[in-house]
């Protein structure tokens, strides 16, 4: 299958792209030495679990469902910021490692928002859950050069 221009931009970001790890590889390093894997499609659980062997976090892109209101994502006073995904992708369901939600990215500017899931649940064909939200530029310098996320949210729009 044929990387899409957002799976190679997203990779180009790390420091390192297709990492051998045996008969498997990741996508790309992190500056900070972790192993993402960058998904852009749905995967059974059995290859999500697979991946995991060698992968330390996701990136899967939600640009998609967010444009088509299948990904919203809110502020909530008590909770911080919630999501909901409806037909989100089952396979992920099984996943252990971190995810961020890639929902908003302009290739031609660089400019985006992605989601760290802090937590989510899966109901039938829906997924609930909570995170924090990221830049493209933030996501960029953390995988690029080891800046530390912000722990300052950024308020949805």
């Amino acid at each position: 299958m044929t990387e899409s221009t957002w799976h190679k931009e997203v990779k180009a970001w790390g420091v390192a792209t297709e990492i051998p790890l045996g008969n498997r590889r990741a996508d790309c390093l992190l500056r900070c030495g972790k192993r993402a894997e960058i998904q852009a499609h749905p995967l059974p659980p059995v290859e999500v679990a697979g991946r995991e062997a060698h992968a330390d976090l996701w990136i899967l892109d939600g640009r998609a469902a967010h444009a088509r209101n299948r990904l919203l994502v809110w502020g909530d006073p008590e909770f911080g910021t919630l999501f909901r995904w409806d037909r989100a992708w089952q396979g992920f369901a099984a996943a252990k490692r971190p995810a961020f939600l890639n929902t908003e990215l302009d290739i031609t500017t660089g400019c985006g928002t992605f989601l760290e899931v802090t937590g989510w649940n899966f109901d039938g064909y829906r997924a609930l859950g909570s995170g924090r939200l990221h830049t493209a530029a933030a996501m960029r310098s953390w995988m690029r050069y080891d800046i530390p996320l912000a722990s300052r949210p950024v308020v949805p729009g």
